[in-house]
């Protein structure tokens, strides 16, 4: 008894000690806090108050934006550490590889047609094959040891349809335009599927690929604040055309737009669950907030537009957004009628607003083009007809035979998915392909319906059907699904694997149980 009395008097005083210690270190913090957000204001006023007629406003709003920003990273702060210390408790054997497979995927250099021709495994290259080349490694070890087993995952169900599209690839490379170049990229994307195979393989359930999710959108996270970091240190780079861009590492603004919608769907999903109960609200809309931003800063319209979709997909099976949207239409119908009453050039006032902000300064031609997207697919389906049951060789085609020839060789890809693997494989490699994003989207919405699933396992299955529906809007106007490597892609045809699977074994042990 005296023991016990006394160690409890010791976590007492250690908890006093903690508190006082807690007490004496935050002033500290919030001086830097302070110098952080001072700086800050002192870089924004710099970049944008000469830089438009507006800038001067701007910076206002932001000043005055900032101190209940500032309150909510108090706040959200230890709701993320929290997170962060949950992700490391449940550390395990393919967290490294996960990353790795990001890590490969960060660009420090453009090269042309040429020069990737000329010297394809230069310095910075090797930065993209080492980390996979590793990964590939540990997966041979791995399957030899049997930990996991994931060779049968790997022909198996959804991973299964992606693992026949890449030896499809494989197999194009005896006609490519470019066979070393098909060859390596078919089984780079092979590798990183059977890293997913892996994972499904040795899933021990739904937290699995919870924690596989949120793995993942640290990725996105990191990727923004390595972008918003260079704009201090290169703003005119930084701010290419009016547009937030990465400088080192390279990040296009489509992509950064990407990073931006995916953050902010995520965060509306978990801050006004439809199943379950909101947690960590502080940290999501924080990162609601920075997802925004990031997006509208890098104005991609291919983004906004798909961060529209999966916001009309979240109201869809929210009955709580229903409502806000039912009601705040009700409320605003009125205001907009005396308006356009009081003025009636507003709707059209308004439509040229929309015009412009959808055109970014860009000409009429540019515009209709979709940035030049049209012609690049055009000549692809015109390259395509010439072997049009063999398509010119995966990963290849479109950089070598269709950007290279005209001209525009800086271009690493079409643009589309769609476009990529057709002209590349033909139909041969277009039907598992699609085969496979269609099984997401049949399994996942199942899922959301499906009484048998706990709340927790339908509200990831309504996260990731949004983000299903941003990341295949977006297939059709960039590369998100099939070029090294769609992380985020993966973690939901994971998920959705793992309801099939589940799905499949409860109706067997429904049938078992019925009485003869």
């Amino acid at each position: 008894m005296s023991y016990s009395v006394l160690e409890r008097t010791r976590v007492e005083e250690t908890t006093v000690d903690s508190g006082l210690e807690v007490r004496r270190r935050s002033p500290v913090w919030l001086l830097l806090l302070f110098i952080l957000v001072g700086f800050s204001i002192s870089v924004a006023v710099s970049m944008l108050a000469g830089s438009s007629p507006y800038g001067v406003l701007i910076v206002a709003a932001v000043i005055v934006a900032t101190v209940p920003l500032v309150a909510l990273i108090i706040q959200a702060t230890p709701q993320a550490l929290a997170s962060a210390r949950e992700l490391a408790q449940n550390w395990t054997w393919w967290h490294p590889l996960w990353f790795f497979i990001f890590f490969s995927m960060l660009v420090f250099r453009i090269r042309d047609v040429g020069e990737a021709k000329a010297n394809p495994l230069d310095a910075y290259a090797m930065i993209r094959i080492l980390p996979e080349a590793f990964v590939a490694l540990t997966l041979i070890v791995r399957l030899i040891l049997k930990k996991p087993n994931w060779l049968g995952a790997l022909f198996r169900g959804i991973p299964g349809a992606m693992a026949i599209y890449c030896l499809v690839c494989i197999a194009t490379t005896a006609w490519s335009v470019n066979a070393s170049w098909t060859a390596y990229k078919s089984f780079e994307f092979l590798a990183d599927v059977s890293l997913l195979a892996a994972v499904v393989a040795s899933a021990e359930g739904f937290f699995t690929y919870k924690n596989l999710v949120d793995w993942t959108l640290t990725f996105y996270g990191l990727s923004l604040v390595g972008v918003w970091s260079n704009l201090p240190i290169w703003p005119t780079e930084a701010m290419d055309g009016g547009r937030l861009t990465g400088v080192i590492p390279v990040e296009a603004s489509n992509s950064v737009g990407t990073s931006g919608a995916v953050l902010a769907i995520i965060a509306l999903c978990r801050l006004m669950p439809v199943f379950g109960a909101a947690k960590n609200r502080a940290w999501y809309m924080l990162l609601l907030v920075f997802g925004l931003v990031s997006m509208v800063m890098s104005k991609t319209r291919n983004a906004e537009a798909a961060f529209i979709l999966a916001l009309a997909l979240i109201v869809v099976f929210s009955p709580r957004l229903r409502k806000i949207a039912v009601w705040g239409s009700v409320l605003v119908a009125p205001l907009v009628a005396v308006a356009v009453f009081l003025d009636d050039r507003l709707p059209s006032m308004a439509w040229d607003m929309v015009l412009s902000i959808a055109s970014r300064d860009q000409s009429d031609a540019a515009v209709g083009s979709l940035s030049g997207r049209t012609a690049w697919w055009a000549y692809g389906i015109e390259q395509l007809m010439h072997h049009p049951f063999t398509g010119l060789g995966a990963y290849a085609a479109g950089r070598f035979a269709v950007l290279g020839k005209l001209g525009v060789g800086a271009a690493a890809m079409m643009h589309s998915d769609w476009i990529e693997v057709l002209i590349g494989t033909s139909f041969w490699g277009l039907i598992p392909f699609a085969g496979a994003l269609i099984a997401a989207w049949w399994y996942l919405y199942r899922c959301i319906r499906s009484d048998v699933f706990s709340p927790d396992q339908r509200q990831l299955a309504l996260e990731l059907f949004a983000l299903l529906g941003m990341l295949t809007m977006h297939s059709f106007f960039n590369d998100e699904l099939s070029w090294h490597c769609p992380l985020l892609y993966f973690a939901i045809l994971g998920y959705a694997e793992w309801v099939r699977v589940h799905q499949k074994s409860q109706l067997s042990y429904a049938l078992e149980q019925r009485p003869l």
